[in-house]
């Protein structure tokens, strides 16, 4: 008799089903269902699994309705505000040091001189923002200093700097070493032409292009010619063939005199570097005092609000994390834990290293409708924080968002079988069937 209702049941929506909509919105509808359709297989499962056996058909909606309970815990408002608080203080920290960062990165482009004169301002503020970086991650206070005077004085040195005459020094500097350089490469030139093993040709050819090297870059540093030759020449490459093939010993005082020459040709063709760096310098001196606020603001301000407001910000996090070792002794005992977790699970690690964020020890307390945790954070006051946990059961939402129709359950023996039929949404209505197929891996939740 069943078989034929089966029948009937199956008949009857194929001849509701009709056609004629847009074909990825049927199979949005034909997924959504099919989706839906496996969350009420998966569990079937999981009550076959507790319970030897699935569900009968008078009351097997409620009976699976525990196996749909998920759990919402709305963060308190105060919970917002002190977040923003504390990720405005990172996002200021960490604005500060990409500003700083920068700067040490590419001061090793300026002269040695304004190197050491730079760094003497960075390295105090690299530290004091490294603590600081600490502090308002782990919510532990550091020692250091206030750094708004080494702002201000690397804000003042890099405003008392006449960049335009910066450059036309640098300029200077850079024709003087023209003719030094210049007549070294001759002094070399002649000493390695008066070696057999080496070839006069590739002696001419290497030292014509370093002259011409130290003319153009000249030339280009001046803005008389557009792009740099030395820094692309691969003349490096052709001085060190070229001591290769020279006797390490015989000719170790003229091999030395050859690397000098490559060092300062370097030197020399990285004076656009010193240039550029002294631009970057006037633009990210502009962006001084507004990090300089910004650090002012949190160490003499906000700092003891961010300390005090993570403190609070861990305590909940760990009540939060709490969540998980009630699960698990809901899941074993088939009840939620009541009173003092401390005690409950005084031997799980995990509750160890929760209870160190807490001032005292936590709470549970059932409610209609879930349960709430309960401590006090570790911040001077010792506020209470609560941790409320809401139950609520998507099967309806489920059915209602899935389904046209169904689902329909029907059973031959629960101790085995099952037969479940639901309907898509789409137009065409499609229809999903299943029969039971038993996989003995998930250990579901008892029914309450």
């Amino acid at each position: 008799m069943k078989k034929f209702l089966l029948l009937g049941v199956i008949g009857c929506l194929l001849l509701s089903s009709c056609t004629g909509e847009d074909a990825f919105a049927a199979k949005a509808y034909r997924l959504r269902a099919e989706q839906g359709f496996k969350e009420i297989r998966n569990a079937l499962a999981e009550y076959k699994i507790d319970h030897n056996q699935y569900p009968g058909e008078e009351n097997w909606v409620e009976e699976l309705k525990p196996y749909f309970r998920k759990e919402r815990s709305p963060a308190p408002q105060w919970v917002t505000g002190k977040r923003m608080l504390v990720m405005n203080a990172k996002n200021n920290i960490t604005q500060i040091k990409g500003v700083l960062r920068e700067l040490k990165r590419k001061v090793y482009y300026a002269d040695s001189a304004m190197q050491v004169a730079i760094l003497e301002y960075l390295n105090p503020i690299d530290s004091a923002l490294l603590f600081a970086g600490y502090e308002v991650n782990e919510a532990r206070k550091y020692e250091y200093r206030d750094i708004s005077s080494e702002l201000k004085g690397l804000f003042d040195y890099a405003s008392n700097l006449n960049m335009l005459n910066e450059k036309r020094a640098i300029l200077e500097r850079m024709e003087s070493r023209k003719g030094v350089l210049m007549d070294h490469i001759q002094e070399l030139k002649d000493c390695l032409l008066e070696l057999e093993k080496i070839d006069s040709v590739t002696v001419v050819s290497l030292f014509e292009m370093l002259n011409r090297i130290i003319e153009e870059e000249l030339l280009y540093v001046k803005g008389e010619k557009p792009t740099s030759f030395g820094s692309s020449a691969g003349y490096a490459n052709q001085i060190e063939n070229l001591i290769l093939k020279m006797d390490k010993k015989k000719d170790s005082l003229l091999i030395k005199d050859l690397k000098e020459m490559e060092g300062s040709i370097s030197s020399y063709v990285g004076v656009m570097d010193n240039i550029e760096f002294l631009d970057f310098l006037d633009n990210t001196k502009k962006k001084i005092p507004a990090i300089t606020g910004l650090f002012s603001d949190y160490y003499n301000k906000n700092r003891e609000a961010v300390l005090e407001a993570n403190k609070m910000l861990n305590s909940y996090s760990s009540l939060d994390n709490l969540r998980s070792l009630v699960h698990f002794y809901e899941e074993k005992s088939d009840s939620i834990p009541e009173g003092n977790l401390f005690t409950v699970f005084a031997e799980e690690e995990d509750m160890k290293e929760i209870r160190n964020d807490l001032g005292v020890d936590p709470y549970l307390y059932l409610d209609e409708n879930g349960y709430r945790l309960e401590s006090t954070a570790l911040d001077k006051e010792q506020t209470k924080i609560v941790l409320n946990i809401e139950f609520i059961n998507t099967y309806k939402f489920l059915v209602e968002e899935s389904f046209s129709s169904g689902p329909f359950y029907y059973t031959d023996d629960s101790n085995s079988t099952f037969f479940i039929v639901v309907k898509a949404r789409d137009k065409g209505q499609t229809i999903i069937t299943s029969r039971s197929k038993f996989r003995g891996v998930k250990t579901g939740r008892k029914s309450k």
